[in-house]
């Protein structure tokens, strides 16, 4: 078997775009402005008999909880040094890399929320939806005061919804995506029928991390908010049009 293109995409998506034990940065375009890649997806568990850290019988050796992120140097060292990095310790830098790469980005993000405009607009388009969720890196949400728990459910499935459309807009094609479009467009009525309205936008912030670098990071903030709600200031663009031709 293979790694699918989900599978790669959520261990680059986790990893940060960097090696899971030196944490340098893996695909850059800062060098003689020509893009290059050293980063390199490896087996935890090999599939072949000889590889390292080998166990027979795996159905599949290429999910994504046998997969970390490295660069080369590091994928060269943890292949010959198979004393030091078994299995378990290996399980235990990826799963801490991951949980670094997450605190980075919600820190980012809580950091920078007073910065943030106070004016969303309202989505009322599945394909403007669309494009705000695709391919971000991360997600702020947020929701007016939750009454119920039906309530809770629904918007809780609605808003973890769109952040598995974007998940996984990158990994197809453009048929699909007009569908996607389609049935995000479905949702955002279905939302104004039980009387919400979403409002949101897709930035580009600049996330730090630990050793310094910077690098960055597409975010799409998401928000429902309650027909009533008397933080939603309504403009008539008709009378806008009127001032302006007077």
């Amino acid at each position: 078997m293979a790694i699918t293109d989900r599978t790669r995409k959520s261990l680059w998506a986790k990893s940060g775009n960097r090696c899971s034990i030196c944490k340098t940065e893996l695909f850059s375009n800062k060098v003689d402005s020509e893009e290059f890649n050293i980063g390199e997806e490896c087996h935890i568990i090999s599939s072949k008999d000889n590889g390292p850290r080998h166990k027979p019988n795996i159905s599949d050796y290429d999910l994504f909880d046998n997969l970390i992120l490295l660069c080369r140097n590091h994928h060269r060292e943890i292949d010959e040094l198979t004393d030091t990095y078994t299995e378990e310790l290996l399980r235990y830098i990826k799963l801490n890399h991951e949980k670094w790469v997450q605190t980075i980005i919600n820190n980012a993000i809580n950091s920078q929320k007073k910065a943030q405009p106070k004016f969303l607009t309202r989505i009322t388009s599945g394909k403007d939806l669309l494009n705000i969720v695709s391919d971000s890196h991360g997600y702020r949400t947020d929701y007016d005061e939750i009454e119920n728990e039906e309530d809770a459910e629904y918007i809780g499935g609605v808003l973890q919804d769109l952040v598995d459309y974007g998940d996984i807009s990158g990994m197809v094609e453009t048929y699909d995506k007009v569908k996607m479009g389609f049935e995000l467009n479905k949702l955002l009525k279905d939302l104004e029928e039980k009387g919400y309205y979403l409002f949101g936008e897709k930035g580009i912030e600049r996330m730090k991390f630990s050793n310094g670098e910077t690098d960055k990071w597409s975010i799409a903030t998401l928000v429902i908010k309650k027909k009533d709600s008397s933080e939603i200031i309504k403009v008539d663009l008709n009378e806008s049009d009127k001032n302006a031709n007077a």
